[in-house]
């Protein structure tokens, strides 16, 4: 069995969405001052790797602590995307049937490389949202800080999968996964009634 962390290390200077609240650390105490180390943290719900529940774009959407955790847990494809737009052709050539969790690799896992946030991210188109919920997806995961195109104003790929109360994974890094089946686990925080969690999203291989 093959343990494979996909998320984004949390610290000070990481790639964040236009707008979102930047990550920042302070110390409450300190072993030489107190006994004990303690740190206050300020972050954002959308933070590094990430799940996005539906209430994030609908107003009666589902909150992160009302999702079933089955949704996080169980088989995944791995799917590589050497295109700009992840569409329904792309999806359909290589999504096995009976999957309920998809990961899209891109060239967005080398992004992060740079610590500038960069719009011209390969991201998922609204026919392609269409489609995955025609074909049962629970969950759907893409490399990078959003899955929707850089600038669209009404969010729709979001909501056209929030809709189906699929939920998105978001800021994974899969540079070092080859395509294929895993099992993945990314457990969300039981935040009450909030929008979405930061998450440690990991892949296992050789699992039974």
């Amino acid at each position: 069995m093959k343990i494979i962390d996909i998320s984004l290390p949390i610290e000070e200077g990481m790639v964040t969405y236009p707008g979102d609240a930047q990550f920042s650390k302070t110390p409450v105490c300190t072993i030489e001052r107190s006994g004990c180390n303690m740190t206050k943290l300020i972050f954002g719900t959308h933070t590094g790797t990430h799940i996005d529940a539906p209430f994030h774009f609908l107003k009666d959407g589902d909150p992160i602590n009302q999702i079933p955790l089955s949704h996080f847990i169980g088989q995944a494809q791995v799917i590589e995307v050497n295109e700009q737009e992840i569409n329904s052709i792309v999806i359909k050539k290589q999504l096995r049937d009976g999957v309920e969790r998809v990961l899209f690799k891109t060239r967005n896992s080398e992004l992060y490389k740079t610590k500038t946030f960069l719009k011209t991210y390969t991201y998922l188109t609204e026919d392609g949202a269409i489609f995955l919920t025609e074909v049962g997806i629970k969950l759907v995961g893409i490399d990078y800080i959003s899955i929707e195109k850089f600038g669209t104003p009404d969010f729709k790929v979001h909501k056209i999968l929030f809709q189906k109360n699929i939920c998105i994974l978001e800021g994974i890094n899969l540079s070092h996964v080859a395509p294929g089946i895993y099992t993945l686990i990314a457990l969300p925080l039981r935040f009450k009634g909030l929008d979405g969690s930061p998450v440690r999203a990991v892949l296992i291989s050789g699992y039974r």
